[in-house]
């Protein structure tokens, strides 16, 4: 038989077993949640740079198609967005296409340099909390630092992606360059 203090040790050690399992699956479906996010993200962000060198390589009607293929071929994002940024100065120099093109390029730039955080950064999860931790720099770095998301955070930008691939659509069938 069980004295009344072992009785209250068992329990204790069941309660601090439930915990664990119920801290273990928060962490698990918080983390199987960023997961989910970040890996729409990176196909969004894909497309996107897909789109913008199809739209590029078909400036000028395919004018310099085959040079710009190769020239874009091997360059990234931001190489992009300053070939784009150049070729509407060239083209439009003075109407509304320049502001329009320039706030899609800014919120292109955006996205960007956030994608290069999430991407190059390592995540931790603090369930208690619902958030995801996004760490840049190693840890023996004075310039490490954190930027902590909700799910509904990181959903809001991916949809901020994707809203980008539509802007761009339509400044392309709008404003072609």
């Amino acid at each position: 038989m069980f004295t009344d203090e072992e009785r209250k040790s068992v329990f204790i050690c069941e309660h601090l077993v439930l915990m664990e399992i119920k801290m273990t699956a928060e962490h698990n479906q918080l983390e199987q949640q960023a997961a989910t996010i970040l890996g729409l993200m990176l196909f969004e962000y894909s497309r996107l740079d897909m789109e913008l060198g199809l739209f590029l390589v078909w400036s000028d009607e395919g004018q310099q198609l085959e040079w710009l293929t190769k020239k874009l071929t091997n360059q990234n994002l931001s190489a992009r967005l300053r070939l784009l940024e150049k070729l509407v100065q060239e083209k439009y120099a003075g109407s509304p296409a320049v502001d329009l093109y320039a706030a899609w390029l800014n919120d292109a730039h955006a996205i960007r340099l956030l994608r290069n955080q999430l991407f190059h950064g390592r995540w931790g999860f603090i369930p208690i909390q619902q958030l995801v931790a996004n760490v840049i720099g190693l840890p023996t770095s004075p310039e490490q630092s954190e930027t902590r998301y909700s799910i509904d955070q990181l959903g809001a930008s991916l949809e901020s992606m994707r809203m980008l691939r539509v802007r761009l659509s339509d400044l392309r069938k709008k404003w072609p360059v």
